[in-house]
């Protein structure tokens, strides 16, 4: 079997790249919101109130949802604040909200845009503290443009305060600027750092805002160089233990136990270089990331993304189920020199074991990577992600060093073959533990699976698969074969993606909505269905789509009867209407009496739905 170089990767990569600037916006270029907070005063005296207020400034072409959804299904944006000892809050008043209409909403929806204030009152207690304090807060939302919504984001408020005895004069927001210029002249020293320290805390309007990750991230930097070393390389550590690094074990036990005829400490350098590999690239694409700005965060947000990782983890699974190998290339290695080629091969697998691990793993360390960006700590930022590559890297180490042996135990042709199997059953399972959540998401969840399968086999079956005895001829052919595949997938895909429900205002029979059907003020339309069934989704994907359906539908009762798996009383109404096949369509007049000669089983096209309509409507 030849030698399989690193181009899958790169086409992968290239289809993604392509497919979004094709079909979709780069949710991680953008920045939907930033919150910050301020009181009137930043000193206090118990027993007073003070009024409170947070900004939240929302990105252009963005908006979020208000406190009050017009819709059920949508996510409401809520301030809420931490309880402060010997203090209450007032209400929290938000602003009225914009109706607007968007593309994925039938009609306007009440939205925040731009810059929107939100307010409530402190209350201190007479009993309450002397000294200072922190109002904690927390400002949850969910982001949409016109064609998406985003997953909900929670944005982390700190306003520092302090109580003073009333003997003190509690000074403004605009007072404590006035100090800040003027401290010099003040003769108590004391008081003067004090007055310092609360005027460099107090600057919400100006300075930059941290998410609740990026404060954890920062509290650990805050401890010194030292603390956030082993911090960070224990967090690189622990990263072993999610489903983002599963794909690489059995790259390194391939790799390296290819390579048993070395010596241990041969072995042992090469599984440096691959594991220095690691940290290369980690540290290089989440500081790329911070200093773009980019929220990893996104990606997974996205189908498309998912999509290409996906396909990147079933490729490996088939790698390990025998269709090829993944190895140097050999072109590149004859470059470097074959005396280099152990040290530089490990290298360079080790760069692409990090570009495999890097996008998934980067949206755990969200808070290091928006970090790094907001403080611009760009050597100290290079570093601890180095140092968390090699925290990544340890496992891998001893993996490397150590592979060779398995290729040394009795009998290791048929029991290795049958690990390797393994492993690739073990990656298939990963690659449904990424793909399943987003799926979930996409209208046209058929579509969605076949466009990912299409665009698997088109890799897999026109460049991949490298058995021997095919001809150039046929070669040709099969990659023809494979970008027609791919372009179908990506196209099926496209459309999941962008697919919609019917705009017919449905009544689900399980939802106990349903009345007594003997009268009605209206015809009633009775859709038997099931998941399963393919007619019913083409049904729901052409006919109930038909503007010209969706219009007739409104003088009908229209109602949807789930059948995937029935219970007792959805069996008892099939009986009852002596729906067998799925789909059965039935007709019920004004009168409560079915329409027989109207019943249908099976797709039932537009214009042949639209007269069925008609007659009873006569």
């Amino acid at each position: 079997m030849r030698n399989k170089t690193l181009i899958l990767l790169l086409i992968l990569l290239t289809t993604f790249s392509l497919s979004q600037s094709m079909f979709s916006q780069n949710p991680f270029d953008m920045k939907i919101a930033t919150v910050s907070g301020k009181m009137s005063q930043t000193q206090v005296s118990p027993g007073s109130s003070v009024d409170v207020e947070v900004t939240a400034k929302i990105e252009h072409e963005f908006h979020i949802n208000a406190n009050k959804p017009s819709e059920e299904y949508l996510i409401p944006t809520i301030l809420k604040f931490e309880p402060i000892a010997d203090a209450t809050f007032g209400d929290i008043n938000y602003p009225d909200p914009k109706m607007a209409k968007f593309s994925f909403s039938e009609s306007a929806i009440a939205v925040y845009e731009g810059t929107i204030k939100i307010t409530t009152k402190l209350n201190l207690s007479p009993s309450i503290k002397i000294g200072k304090n922190v109002l904690k807060g927390k400002f949850s939302f969910q982001g949409c443009n016109d064609v998406n919504c985003f997953a909900p984001q929670d944005l982390s408020i700190e306003i520092p305060f302090e109580v003073v005895s009333t003997s003190k004069t509690p000074l403004s927001l605009s007072e404590t600027r006035t100090v800040e210029t003027t401290s010099e002249n003040l003769a108590d020293t004391n008081k003067e750092l004090e007055t310092k320290e609360i005027v460099k805390h107090e600057r919400p309007e100006t300075d930059v805002n941290f998410t609740a990750d990026e404060l954890r991230a920062k509290k650990i930097l805050e401890k010194g160089l030292p603390y956030a070393m082993i911090a960070f390389f224990l967090f690189g550590l622990a990263l072993n233990l999610t489903p983002c690094v599963y794909p690489v074990i059995p790259l390194t036990v391939g790799y390296f136990g290819g390579q048993s005829d070395r010596k241990k400490g041969t072995a042992f350098v090469m599984a440096l270089f691959y594991v220095t590999g690691i940290a290369i690239i980690f540290a290089a694409l989440g500081l790329i990331s911070g200093l773009a700005g980019r929220q990893w965060g996104f990606l997974f947000q996205n189908p498309w993304f998912v999509v290409v990782v996906t396909v990147i983890i079933l490729a490996m699974a088939a790698s390990m189920f025998g269709a090829f190998e993944i190895t140097v290339p050999a072109g590149l290695m004859s470059r470097l020199g074959k005396s280099r080629e152990g040290n530089i091969g490990s290298l360079i697998m080790g760069l692409t074991v990090g570009i495999v691990i890097a996008p998934c793993a980067a949206g755990i360390i969200i808070g290091l990577v928006g970090l790094v960006a907001k403080l611009g700590i760009v050597v100290k930022g290079t570093m601890l992600f180095f140092i968390m590559g090699l925290g990544l890297g340890l496992p891998y180490l001893f993996l490397a060093t150590f592979s060779g042996l398995l290729n040394k135990l009795p009998q290791s042709g048929m029991w290795m073959v049958w690990v390797r199997k393994l492993f690739g059953v073990l990656l298939v399972g990963v690659a449904l533990y990424f793909f399943l959540p987003q799926a979930k998401h996409i209208y046209d969840q058929q579509g969605f699976f076949f466009g990912l399968l299409a665009i698997f086999g088109g890799l897999l079956l026109g460049f991949l698969d490298h058995a021997p005895g095919y001809t150039k001829g046929f070669k040709i052919g099969r990659a023809v074969f494979g970008i027609l595949m791919i372009v179908l997938g990506i196209s099926l895909v496209h459309g999941a993606i962008n697919a919609k429900p019917s705009e017919i205002d449905w009544i689900h029979y399980e939802e106990g909505t349903v009345a007594d059907l003997q009268k009605s003020e209206t015809p009633v339309f009775l859709d038997f269905y099931a998941d399963w069934c393919a007619p019913c989704k083409e049904m729901d994907k052409k006919t109930f789509k038909d503007e010209r359906v969706v219009e007739m539908a409104k003088q009908f009762t229209m109602i949807k009867i789930d059948c995937t798996a029935p219970s007792e009383t959805v069996k008892n109404f099939m009986k009852k209407h002596e729906a067998s096949g799925m789909p059965t369509f039935i007709f019920i007049d004004k009168e409560g009496n079915e329409v027989k000669e109207l019943r249908e089983i099976g797709f039932v096209p537009p214009d042949k739905f639209i007269a069925k309509m008609g007659q009873l409507l006569k």
